[in-house]
Protein backbone atom coordinates (compact mmCIF):
# COMPACT_ATOMS: atom_id res chain seq x y z
CA UNK A 1 0.00 0.00 0.00
CA UNK A 2 1.73 3.45 -1.32
CA UNK A 3 1.03 6.50 1.03
CA UNK A 4 -1.49 8.93 -0.42
CA UNK A 5 1.34 11.42 -1.44
CA UNK A 6 2.94 8.08 -3.59
CA UNK A 7 -0.28 7.41 -5.05
CA UNK A 8 -0.83 10.81 -6.31
CA UNK A 9 2.25 11.24 -8.13
CA UNK A 10 1.46 11.09 -11.61
CA UNK A 11 4.34 9.16 -13.13
CA UNK A 12 3.69 5.94 -10.46
CA UNK A 13 3.69 2.82 -12.60
CA UNK A 14 -0.24 1.20 -12.68
CA UNK A 15 -0.92 -0.90 -9.57
CA UNK A 16 -0.90 -4.53 -10.11
CA UNK A 17 -3.39 -6.79 -8.62
CA UNK A 18 -1.84 -8.69 -5.80
CA UNK A 19 -2.54 -11.92 -4.08
CA UNK A 20 -4.23 -11.95 -0.36
CA UNK A 21 -0.51 -12.77 1.06
CA UNK A 22 0.97 -10.15 -0.38
CA UNK A 23 -1.25 -7.10 0.48
CA UNK A 24 -1.39 -8.71 4.07
CA UNK A 25 2.63 -8.24 4.15
CA UNK A 26 2.64 -5.05 2.30
CA UNK A 27 0.11 -3.83 5.26
CA UNK A 28 2.32 -5.15 7.78
CA UNK A 29 5.08 -3.21 6.13
CA UNK A 30 3.35 -0.18 6.24
CA UNK A 31 2.74 -0.36 9.55
CA UNK A 32 6.22 -0.68 10.42
CA UNK A 33 6.99 2.21 8.80
CA UNK A 34 4.84 4.28 10.23
CA UNK A 35 5.94 3.12 13.54
CA UNK A 36 9.14 3.64 12.48
CA UNK A 37 8.09 7.31 11.75
CA UNK A 38 5.97 7.61 14.85
CA UNK A 39 8.86 6.21 17.38
CA UNK A 40 12.00 8.10 16.23
CA UNK A 41 9.30 11.79 16.86
CA UNK A 42 10.14 13.05 20.06
CA UNK A 43 7.07 14.02 22.00
CA UNK A 44 6.25 17.87 21.65
CA UNK A 45 8.29 17.95 18.31
CA UNK A 46 4.60 18.42 16.87
CA UNK A 47 2.70 21.69 17.24
CA UNK A 48 -0.48 19.91 15.86
CA UNK A 49 -0.34 16.97 17.86
CA UNK A 50 1.93 17.51 20.68
CA UNK A 51 1.23 14.01 22.29
CA UNK A 52 2.75 12.78 19.12
CA UNK A 53 6.13 10.85 19.72
CA UNK A 54 8.46 9.64 22.37
CA UNK A 55 9.87 11.06 25.29
CA UNK A 56 12.58 12.06 26.06
CA UNK A 57 14.74 9.33 28.36
CA UNK A 58 18.57 10.75 27.64
CA UNK A 59 18.69 11.40 31.61
CA UNK A 60 18.39 7.97 32.56
CA UNK A 61 20.53 5.03 33.18
CA UNK A 62 20.43 2.62 30.18
CA UNK A 63 20.60 -0.29 32.54
CA UNK A 64 18.19 0.80 34.44
CA UNK A 65 14.88 -1.22 34.94
CA UNK A 66 12.37 1.95 36.13
CA UNK A 67 13.98 3.38 32.67
CA UNK A 68 13.28 0.35 30.74
CA UNK A 69 9.62 0.29 32.01
CA UNK A 70 9.39 4.05 31.65
CA UNK A 71 10.13 3.16 27.56
CA UNK A 72 7.88 0.26 27.59
CA UNK A 73 4.92 2.08 28.65
CA UNK A 74 5.59 5.22 26.29
CA UNK A 75 6.00 2.79 23.59
CA UNK A 76 2.61 1.14 24.27
CA UNK A 77 0.82 4.81 24.75
CA UNK A 78 2.35 6.05 21.62
CA UNK A 79 1.40 3.35 19.28
CA UNK A 80 -2.12 2.66 20.94
CA UNK A 81 -2.69 6.53 20.52
CA UNK A 82 -1.46 6.69 16.70
CA UNK A 83 -1.68 3.34 14.87
CA UNK A 84 -5.18 2.48 14.73
CA UNK A 85 -4.53 -0.40 12.53
CA UNK A 86 -2.87 -2.39 15.44
CA UNK A 87 -3.66 -3.37 19.07
CA UNK A 88 -0.93 -3.69 21.16
CA UNK A 89 -0.86 -7.15 23.43
CA UNK A 90 2.33 -6.58 25.25
CA UNK A 91 5.56 -4.82 25.22
CA UNK A 92 8.32 -7.01 26.15
CA UNK A 93 12.20 -6.14 26.68
CA UNK A 94 14.45 -8.12 25.26
CA UNK A 95 17.70 -7.39 26.11
CA UNK A 96 20.88 -8.47 23.42
CA UNK A 97 24.22 -8.87 25.03
CA UNK A 98 25.82 -8.43 21.63
CA UNK A 99 24.03 -4.98 21.20
CA UNK A 100 24.71 -3.54 24.75
CA UNK A 101 24.07 0.08 23.18
CA UNK A 102 20.45 -0.90 21.75
CA UNK A 103 17.40 -1.41 23.58
CA UNK A 104 15.29 -3.94 22.13
CA UNK A 105 11.34 -4.28 22.82
CA UNK A 106 8.91 -6.86 21.12
CA UNK A 107 5.51 -5.56 20.32
CA UNK A 108 2.92 -8.38 20.37
CA UNK A 109 0.29 -7.15 18.45
CA UNK A 110 -3.01 -7.93 16.76
CA UNK A 111 -3.98 -6.96 13.15
CA UNK A 112 -6.74 -7.06 11.22
CA UNK A 113 -5.44 -8.85 8.11
CA UNK A 114 -7.43 -10.39 5.12
CA UNK A 115 -10.60 -10.04 7.32
CA UNK A 116 -9.37 -11.38 10.20
CA UNK A 117 -7.49 -11.06 13.19
CA UNK A 118 -3.79 -11.91 13.06
CA UNK A 119 -1.17 -11.79 15.97
CA UNK A 120 2.19 -10.13 14.66
CA UNK A 121 5.28 -10.02 16.15
CA UNK A 122 7.39 -6.49 15.60
CA UNK A 123 10.82 -5.84 17.20
CA UNK A 124 11.30 -2.33 18.17
CA UNK A 125 14.80 -1.50 18.45
CA UNK A 126 16.56 1.58 19.70
CA UNK A 127 20.26 2.31 19.50
CA UNK A 128 22.18 4.54 21.72
CA UNK A 129 24.99 5.81 20.00
CA UNK A 130 22.48 7.51 17.14
CA UNK A 131 19.59 7.89 18.55
CA UNK A 132 17.07 6.01 15.81
CA UNK A 133 14.44 3.67 16.08
CA UNK A 134 14.54 1.11 14.00
CA UNK A 135 11.39 -1.50 13.36
CA UNK A 136 11.33 -5.10 11.93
Amino acid sequence: MASLFERLEPDAPQRQRWTREQLAHQQVEAIKQHLERLLNARRGCSQSSPELGLNDFNGGAIGSADLVIHISTDIRRSVEAFEPRIKVLGVRFQPDPQLPLELTFRLDCQVRLNNKDELVQLTVAMHGQDRYTRVT
